[in-house]
């Protein structure tokens, strides 16, 4: 009997986690509506505490679009419309248009198989969407209002917050039981909480802390470098970050006061919308008003308001790595004499701060010193008359061979697309015991025509890099020399396709109290280019800050034996420093150190 029944899919949605029985419900009332009708529930897509406004975010509503193009089930069941979607009339057509193009049927519970080949369908279907929608605007109003009336009587809306416990009251008003800050806890939906000061002294300690250092002055990743170091943690139990500490500085809880609606949230409604709502005295302070005051002129005075990104600001995004650890470094700017002058630097995210140890080196790079070293490196390697001929001969046999395969895929995807659509008409006029054969086939020949579309979009970017991207790169020289006036963001993408990875090594030597870091890295080249693609880059290109390189480059000028005078005579500087740049300059092996008294000169 099985066999003889039509194949279709259940999909059931819950829009809150607070509906636990909603899932069994809808399950049991769409297999009894399968079992009445003659289908086979053949596979249950189910999206849990996620709304129906946005089906965008809905992973296996996604899913089950997807698989209807499939052909693989011919109804989707459900409880009730709404389950489906409550978003716009014209947003869901989009869904309706969907399962009829793929000729898949929608039925539920409440009113049967939607009907879309004729206007009375129509209109009924458009009425209950309709009705859906509003129902979810007017839900929307009954949680605004319930949320301001509780932060009117002073309830937090939310979470648990660092620094305080909650007492948890049943709906008479009595004291149930105290949930630390630290522990997770889920209250029932008709109890209410309030916040009382936490039982952790190190909580509330550390709130303090943060208030008090951003009060005078410190900032956000050195406050909480500081409560790492002291062996607080916070309320996961993880470490301190800058985003942490901004977070808690910023939140006037902590002061006594419950503010809601500061930021838009919500789809339809929102606090915001009416110019949020503030209840003061809501609960005890951990800080005082007057600390949080001084910590929010603070933050005022420090805050920036952020900047659109500049495409090509950073010509090696997404290329630079680090070889210690293999991080991937990231552009950004640093202010620096009072914020007159700002400059650009390549560093590890800010993720990586919370994961390192407190001793971790955390190496930046001078955007515009390692950009120039790239580029020069690569401008030679271009103005090679070998290499230029390599490229060409690649680019020309990749370009043949790309239009020859698009053409065979092409074909390929037309013979598969003609054995689908007759597929599809053939399944229209069959019976129902030739449904599931039939069906089979469609999936067989959609999951072929998904690898034919796969490999003609490969077929189609596989190519050496593109001749702009080579002109670019030809021009380097003459970009060099106005790189501020350039196309910043034609020549980031000519990098790019160019260049598969640039990864900078360090190396750290010290003798006795005297240390230095030497830099050095390779730039790897695209494997398409043609030619054999590793630059080395040496420390002489990508010079980390130093005196002693100015006492080096003295030295190597000269050319003869110089002496500690002559080198603060040059320098401007003591003997006694003049001395110890000559040290590091010998430790980093570009200079040599003839003997006591004997003088230095440049090491061959």
């Amino acid at each position: 009997m099985s066999d003889t029944k039509r194949p279709a899919v259940g999909y059931v949605r819950m829009s809150s986690d607070q509906q636990q029985d909603s899932p069994a419900r809808q399950r049991r009332d769409v297999q009894a509506l399968a079992d009445r009708l003659g289908y086979r529930i053949i596979k249950w897509y189910e999206d849990h505490g996620m709304t129906g406004t946005e089906s965008s975010k809905r992973r296996e509503f996604q899913k089950l679009l997807a698989d209807a193009k499939a052909g693989t089930f011919c109804a989707v069941l459900l409880s009730e419309q709404s389950r489906m979607s409550r978003e716009d009339i014209f947003d869901c057509m989009q869904h309706w248009r969907l399962f009829r193009d793929a000729g898949v049927a929608i039925v539920t519970c409440q009113r049967g198989e939607l009907k879309f080949d004729n206007l009375g369908g129509v209109i009924t279907a458009i009425v209950d969407q309709y009705g859906a929608r509003e129902e979810s605007l007017k839900l929307a109003d009954r949680v605004v209002s319930g949320k301001r009336l509780a932060v009117s009587k002073g309830q937090k809306q939310g979470g648990a917050l660092f620094g305080y416990d909650r007492e948890i009251l049943d709906e008479a008003g009595r004291v149930v039981r105290r949930v630390s800050c630290r522990e997770l806890f889920r209250k029932p939906i008709n109890w209410s909480s309030r916040l009382v000061l936490a039982s952790d002294p190190q909580a509330v300690e550390a709130v303090r802390i943060m208030f008090e250092s951003v009060g005078d002055g410190a900032a956000y990743g050195s406050v909480a470098r500081d409560l790492n170091r002291r062996g607080f943690t916070t309320m996961f139990g993880k470490r301190f970050n800058a985003s942490s500490v901004r977070r808690a500085v910023s939140n006037p809880a902590y002061a006594g006061k419950i503010v809601a609606g500061r930021k838009r949230r919500g789809k339809f409604r929102s606090l915001h919308d009416d110019g949020g709502v503030v209840c003061d005295d809501a609960h005890e302070p951990l800080v005082s008003r007057e600390a949080f005051e001084r910590a929010q002129r603070v933050i005022r005075r420090k805050y920036r308001a952020p900047k659109a990104p500049t495409p090509g600001r950073y010509l090696l995004t997404g290329i630079l790595y680090l070889a210690d650890g293999g991080q991937r470094l990231q552009g950004f700017t640093m202010s620096h004499s009072g914020r007159k002058v700002v400059r650009r630097y390549y560093g590890l995210p800010a993720r990586c701060f919370e994961e390192r140890p407190e001793d971790s080196d955390r190496p930046t790079f001078r955007a515009d010193t390692i950009e120039r070293a790239v580029l020069a490196k690569l401008q030679q390697f271009m103005s090679d008359e070998r290499t230029k001929r390599a490229i060409r001969s690649e680019i020309s046999r990749r370009t043949k061979k790309a239009e020859a395969n698009v053409g065979r895929y092409e074909s390929q995807l037309a013979e598969v697309r003609a054995k689908i659509e007759r597929g599809t008409e053939n399944l229209a006029l069959a019976s129902r015991k030739d449904i599931p054969g039939i069906s089979r086939l469609l999936a067989g020949w959609r999951e072929q025509e998904a690898q034919i579309k796969e490999q003609l979009q490969r077929a189609c970017g596989d190519h050496a890099p593109s001749p702009e991207a080579l002109a670019v790169i030809g021009r380097l020289d003459e970009l060099l020399g106005r790189l501020t006036e350039a196309d910043r963001e034609k020549l980031a993408f000519a990098i790019r396709q160019t260049v598969k990875r640039v990864t900078l090594r360090r190396e750290r030597r010290k003798v006795g109290r005297h240390r230095i870091t030497i830099w050095d890295g390779v730039i790897e080249l695209r494997d398409d280019l043609g030619v054999a693609g590793v630059i080395p880059l040496t420390d002489d290109d990508i010079p980390s800050p130093g005196r002693w390189r100015d006492a080096a480059r003295f030295v190597h000028e000269r050319g003869d034996v110089v002496y500690v005078q002559d080198v603060a005579d040059a320098l401007g500087v003591n003997k006694a420093f003049a001395s110890t740049l000559l040290a590091k300059a010998v430790l980093s092996g570009k200079v040599r150190n003839l003997g006591h008294q004997k003088g230095w000169t440049a090491a061959e």
